[in-house]
């Protein structure tokens, strides 16, 4: 799994990024990759296995301006999207993470554009945003959340910040296969 940590399609010299996905490969490894560097990452699409890989973008948003200012930098949401139908097209499994979690209804918004082509969301919350964190109704979301993801039939996973708001026994695996 290539991020959390950084970007590997970060907007300056990214030839290591290629260099480690071969490594990778040569070792019979698969590969995951979490970015919002967008089509930057088309340029190793041609890596990626299908049935053993995946690619993934943070999604926060569909609305540019706000993402410029909460995503100082970072590629425009419809620029990852792309990005996301573009590898799913390739039939590499995508998954999307909502996190931070800035607005509701942006984050629902983002499932509803997205679920043709995104395999799997990981939903998680804003825990570093002072008084956003403090005003959200995080329960509220989360269930609006999971049921509008099983409306749509879209396998998904709440991360630990949320698991508290799910119902008892809801089913949360933290590991999902990845390949279609």
């Amino acid at each position: 799994m290539l991020s959390f940590t950084s970007d590997p399609y970060h907007p300056g010299d990214t030839t290591l990024t290629r260099e480690t996905l071969i490594v990778l490969l040569d070792n019979s490894m698969g590969i995951c990759v979490l970015s919002k560097g967008g089509t930057r990452a088309l340029r190793d699409i041609d890596l990626f296995r299908p049935q053993r890989d995946a690619y993934a973008a943070t999604l926060t948003t569909l609305d540019d301006d706000f993402s410029r200012k909460w995503e100082r930098n970072a590629p425009l949401p419809s620029d990852r999207i792309a990005t996301l139908r573009a590898f799913h097209e390739h039939d590499i499994f995508t998954w999307g993470s909502l996190e931070p979690t800035l607005d509701i209804e942006a984050s629902l918004a983002v499932v509803r554009a997205t679920h043709e082509f995104v395999d799997l969301y990981k939903v998680g919350r804003a825990n570093y945003c002072g008084a956003l964190t403090r005003i959200t109704d995080w329960r509220d979301y989360t269930l609006r959340m999971i049921d509008l993801l099983h409306q749509l039939g879209k396998a998904h996973y709440i991360k630990r910040d949320l698991q508290k708001y799910l119902p008892p026994g809801y089913p949360n695996p933290a590991r999902v296969e990845q390949h279609h």
